[in-house]
């Protein structure tokens, strides 16, 4: 897995996160990154809500 450093440095999880911050987070997080993989209680909740998680090869 490969990690954006960049990324990560301009989009850091907000302190105290929300679910809603979370989800948001993660969903962006796939889009630009790959160095983990999103935990199963996000991607839950991302399934629940009928939104799909975007990947960086997806978005090319």
């Amino acid at each position: 897995m490969k990690l954006n450093a960049e990324w990560h440095l301009t989009h850091p999880m907000p302190p105290r996160p929300t679910l809603e911050d979370r989800i948001h987070w993660h969903l962006a997080h796939a889009a630009n990154c790959s160095c983990r993989i999103m935990p199963e209680s996000i991607r839950k909740e991302i399934e629940a809500r009928d939104l799909v998680v975007p990947t960086a090869r997806s978005l090319r």
